[in-house]
């Protein structure tokens, strides 16, 4: 599942980058509100849609970055928070939910280059509905094997790592639901993040372990972001790495800080290789599309699977 060198294309229809995981407190969020940005300024159209419907993070962060942009001038994502779709004072299931999300993969046919996905930290059906549809699927994880052990189970040694775990199965039946559709595997990305500034002993055996474990060709690996102070000073006032030094309202000047942190979110973009549409809008009329965004035939709602 390695891609070669970054390469222009054109898509037949948006390209789905979803953040996804089971556990919570990854990071999934921050990575998301960067990736975003990181597309506006390379100049893509760009949709962002929070399916976290209880925590809203994503959400709250945009609103931030909202008010900022009445002081600077910000590129912003058109954003959706799912539940927002629903009637005012209509309780909504996951089945409606799906059907908003399907209705609105469609409504962006030929609109835009990137849809990008926030997700809960749960195992529901609009999630795995989601990861169905994701050419591109960013998996942040700590560097902990607490967290690892959600994608798959850990043993005492590197032996017994062998039992795909909750999120893994996750995966498999959402790309299961691909295939019946005729639709390629998702390029997966296990994205190591909230990394300590510390090497230790841990940290270099979940390195280990997640090598080990993209040797068997499922998913590929990159790092993320390292643990700064200034990634959450960044949330209140809706900011990412890509903005301005100048105009980032922090109120300080630049510090090493911030330089080796902008690096290391450049880093990361480079990493995911996403594939960029050298016009900067959707331009599937072009007739040349992406192996991973080939145009999805049949009824979205399929990729909706019955529980094991």
């Amino acid at each position: 599942m390695v891609r070669g060198p970054i390469m222009f294309i054109t898509q037949a229809r948006p390209h789905v980058v979803l953040l996804g995981n089971q556990k919570g407190g990854s990071g999934k969020s921050t990575l998301a509100m960067h990736i975003a940005i990181a597309l506006l300024k390379s100049g893509q159209q760009v949709v962002s849609v929070d399916l976290d419907y209880e925590q809203r993070t994503l959400t709250r962060y945009i609103e931030n970055r909202r008010e900022a942009a009445k002081e600077n001038t910000l590129p912003m994502p058109d954003h959706i928070c799912i539940d927002e779709l629903s009637h005012r004072g209509v309780k909504w299931n996951d089945a409606d939910r799906i059907q908003a999300l399907s209705d609105l993969i469609r409504s962006y046919d030929g609109a835009c280059d990137f849809i990008l996905i926030d997700t809960a930290g749960s195992g529901s059906q609009i999630n795995l509905f989601a990861h169905g549809l994701a050419d591109t699927l960013i998996t942040p994880v700590n560097d902990s094997f607490v967290d690892l052990d959600v994608i798959f189970s850990m043993g005492p040694t590197p032996e017994t790592m062998l039992k795909p775990s909750r999120y893994a199965d996750t995966v498999k039946r959402a790309v299961e639901a691909r295939h019946a559709l005729g639709q390629p595997d998702p390029d997966w990305i296990v994205v190591r993040n909230r990394i300590s500034p510390l090497s230790s002993r841990n940290e270099r055996g979940v390195v280990d372990a997640l090598d080990a474990l993209a040797r068997r060709g499922t998913f590929r690996t990159a790092s993320g972001l390292v643990e700064r102070v200034v990634y959450r000073g960044f949330f209140p006032l809706g900011l990412t790495m890509f903005d301005s030094f100048e105009t980032s309202q922090l109120g300080v000047k630049p510090r090493m800080s911030h330089v080796l942190a902008r690096l290391e979110v450049r880093q990361l973009i480079t990493a995911l290789e996403l594939p960029l549409n050298p016009a900067g809008v959707a331009s599937g009329s072009l007739g040349q599309s992406s192996p991973n965004s080939a145009p999805l035939d049949g009824d979205l709602r399929q990729l909706s699977l019955p529980e094991h």
